[in-house]
């Protein structure tokens, strides 16, 4: 898959338990969106009409469907501030089996006062084993959108990335076993239909792909957005491409739970974690 980069991402506001609702129009090799502080209004005073408001980076926090190409596009924005890594995506690009193999991207932004942002490390992991990088900008600030713009990343077939994307309600509940598929694109590409459970304790051991992995979740709250936070071990092991030599790998992400467009299913399972290049693994699943 040879990408190829350009355009620019709408974040608009949506309805949704006071959620943003994000449009990105730019190169699927994106990574961040969110973080920093904004600027506080004192009560009882008037914002100059001729300089937008900027809305508090926790204000874009929360999960983001939608397709881009007729795939699947789905992201999450963490309230954790710029260095942290605080956007994560999934892009379901390809056909066939390909499908669940999605393209992981994930970053951190720093949003400025003056409404423009940077983006210092866009990090795209899915279309081969290495991890692409790039970076963003965000500018036209306002109320009602924001404008991202990417540079140095690529777009399946040289096309511009223009995901259509939306605001969407989350669980606090990860109960029960959900019905999907783990997929993995190190070294090679690696899906493994499953089920998932975890425990009282939120712990869940899984294997695939060689390898065990070991996920344990924390309840956390995004803006009004319920996820969870994800760290995930994988210790060394014969045959794992994730411990080549003998090196431990560790990774952090998210998790969350929002309604299944599936027939017959009621609730969807997303989640993606990744090491400190961006390489990584996720799952999605149903219930």
């Amino acid at each position: 898959m040879k990408l190829r980069c350009a355009g620019n991402v709408w974040l608009i506001r949506g309805t949704l338990g006071g959620l943003w609702a994000l449009a990105l129009a730019a190169c699927v090799t994106v990574s961040g969106c969110g973080g920093g502080a904004a600027p506080e209004t004192v009560a009882g005073s008037k914002s100059n009409p001729e300089t937008p408001a900027i809305p508090p980076a926790t204000l874009l926090a929360g999960a983001y469907t939608g397709t881009l190409y007729d795939k699947s596009f789905v992201s999450f924005v963490t309230a954790s501030a710029f260095p942290q890594i605080n956007w994560y995506a999934l892009y379901f690009f390809g056909t066939g089996a390909a499908d669940i193999i999605p393209v992981i991207y994930s970053g951190s932004a720093a949003l400025g006062n003056s409404g423009a942002a940077t983006v210092a490390a866009v990090r795209e992991f899915g279309s081969s084993p290495a991890v692409r990088t790039g970076s963003a900008s965000i500018t036209a600030a306002s109320l009602q959108a924001y404008a991202l713009s990417m540079s140095n990343l690529t777009a399946p077939n040289n096309q511009a990335m223009a995901p259509n994307t939306s605001a969407v309600v989350t669980s606090a509940s990860i109960s029960g076993s959900w019905s999907g598929v783990w997929s993995d694109n190190i070294n090679t590409a690696i899906n493994a239909a499953a089920a998932l459970q975890f425990n009282d304790a939120l712990t869940a051991i899984v294997r695939f792909g060689n390898c065990d992995r070991t996920l344990q979740l924390t309840p956390a709250t995004a803006s009004a957005s319920p996820y969870f936070a994800v760290s995930a071990a994988v210790d060394v092991q014969n045959l794992c491409p994730r411990t080549p030599g003998n090196s431990a790998a560790s990774l952090s992400g998210v998790a969350f739970v929002y309604p299944s467009p599936l027939v017959g299913k009621t609730r969807r399972l997303e989640l993606v974690v990744v090491d400190s290049t961006g390489s990584g693994f996720s799952f999605r699943g149903d219930q």
